[in-house]
């Protein structure tokens, strides 16, 4: 076995050549921060027809939408933007509310108007409706640790771009939370959005987004720059919790940051309230909130993530919510399944390929890595203890674990995860993003439900 420096050095020097690796993955020069139209970004809408694009503009005149199906030119359309309410001397802030995508569609699109001109065009595509699709998931790209803005944003393009490699046609991506650091450098959220908003990505699937702890740092208005630039559908009243649905899954975002008695209630009611109006004809409930209930970053036990943790878990599984992805300890971190807060453990240890059948009321937490790599939390066990460079294997001989936590991986690297849906199950495979190795690979379905999941062949790293 490694000793703990090595471990740390061997982590340190993958990550360093991953970034160096990735010095091509410039920002792109179409939608940089001093283009006239800049921060692009096709959010999702209120079902998989829908998408809200928004963007800055320099330019003070009407701008548009011009969307065009691939396969069907003749029939493009253009989509007014409207000036949302957050703007600044130097640029506008607008959105276009586009309706109608056609399933299973290639729209080409640009913004910008004949008078002012136009942005270099870019694509995205609508999923075909089938009952099968696939997302793209990351949690903290965090750009802006320590004020390394460009070293964070290219590592956080290459771990974009790694996952889109992966999933090329992924019907939704998910951001969990912490897109920015929020303070750390001269410019603070502005130039780290910039950095975030450098991948392209960003721009080639619907992206839904939640808030973490760090979009209200320093101050309320580092929040701005992220509500500015999400549109969330359904969302209710300024809270940030919102849903859409995507084919046959209900999906929830809830802001943690509201964690008081009465925004755990109002978070709760929520919860309630739309799966009980939209989630009973779907397959699949999935909820998405930035902190995690069941990881060994260093959090299981405070007070804010216990109180958290016993309010909403037996809500989770009181309405039927099945998976539910966080971020915020920058760790991967797989939950045994779970029915409000007590786990069903299996006879034998948790192992990347695992399905798991669930029964009614039981939930899977899956706590996802950072994607920009600006800073990793070690393994505390259940003593309180952080143990940096600690090992699966030796967690489990010393008896660390919690009881809720199957299986973590902590190798100091950045990750991805692609999540596949079908009728009959949800898989969820999660990437190292250096070179694409196997964290861990799950499959959940339920009983009566069939499900065969061989994880892509590709090496597993742990450490």
């Amino acid at each position: 076995m490694l000793s703990k420096a090595a471990q740390h050095g061997a982590a340190l020097s993958a990550l360093v050549a991953f970034v160096l690796a990735s010095a091509d993955l410039a920002a792109p020069s179409a939608f940089a921060a001093d283009s006239p139209i800049y921060r692009a970004t096709v959010g999702v809408g209120a079902d998989a027809a829908s998408a809200n694009i928004s963007w800055r503009s320099r330019n003070r005149g009407p701008e548009v939408v011009r969307l065009i199906p691939v396969d069907r030119p003749d029939q493009s359309r253009e989509i007014e933007g409207r000036v949302a309410d957050f703007g600044a001397r130097s640029y506008l802030s607008k959105v276009a509310e586009v309706t109608g995508l056609q399933p299973g569609t290639t729209y080409r699109y640009q913004i910008g108007s004949d008078e002012k001109g136009w942005s270099e065009p870019e694509h995205f595509t609508v999923d075909d409706g089938d009952g099968t699709w696939e997302a793209i998931a990351i949690a903290d790209a965090q750009i802006g640790v320590g004020a390394r803005v460009s070293e964070q944003a290219a590592t956080w393009r290459a771990t974009a771009e790694a996952a889109q490699r992966r999933a090329p046609d992924a019907a939704v991506f998910f951001s969990l939370g912490d897109q920015v650091e929020g303070w750390g450098n001269l410019v603070g959220p502005r130039g780290q959005y910039d950095g975030f908003f450098s991948a392209p990505q960003l721009r080639r699937f619907r992206v839904a987004t939640i808030e973490g702890n760090h979009e209200k740092r320093p101050t309320s208005w580092a929040r701005r720059h992220y509500k500015e630039h999400w549109i969330l559908p359904h969302e209710l009243g300024e809270t940030s919790h919102y849903y859409f649905e995507q084919d046959n899954a209900l999906v929830i975002g809830l802001n943690s940051n509201r964690n008081d008695e009465a925004g755990l209630a109002e978070q709760a009611q929520f919860v309630r309230d739309t799966v009980a109006a939209h989630g009973t004809d779907k397959a699949w409930v999935i909820v998405t909130n930035h902190f995690a209930f069941h990881s060994q970053g260093g959090r299981f036990s405070t007070p804010e993530i216990q109180r958290m943790r016993e309010t909403l878990s037996p809500v989770f599984s009181e309405v039927g919510v099945d998976l539910v992805l966080s971020g915020h300890d920058h760790m991967y971190n797989r939950s045994h399944l779970v029915n409000g807060l007590a786990p069903t453990v299996p006879n034998t240890p948790a192992a990347p390929g695992d399905v798991l059948t669930q029964r009614e009321g039981e939930v899977l937490y899956l706590t996802l890595s950072t994607a920009g790599g600006g800073k990793f939390y070690d393994f505390t066990g259940r003593d309180g203890h952080s143990y940096p460079g600690m090992t699966l294997k030796r967690a489990r001989e010393l008896n660390l674990h919690e009881d809720t936590v199957a299986f973590w991986n902590q190798d100091y690297t950045p990750d991805y995860s692609v999540i596949r849906v079908s009728p009959e199950a949800i898989t969820v495979r999660t990437s190292n993003a250096a070179d694409d190795s196997l964290v861990d690979a799950i499959t959940l379905t339920r009983a009566g439900r069939t499900a065969a999941f061989h994880p892509a062949s590709a090496p597993t790293r742990h450490p």
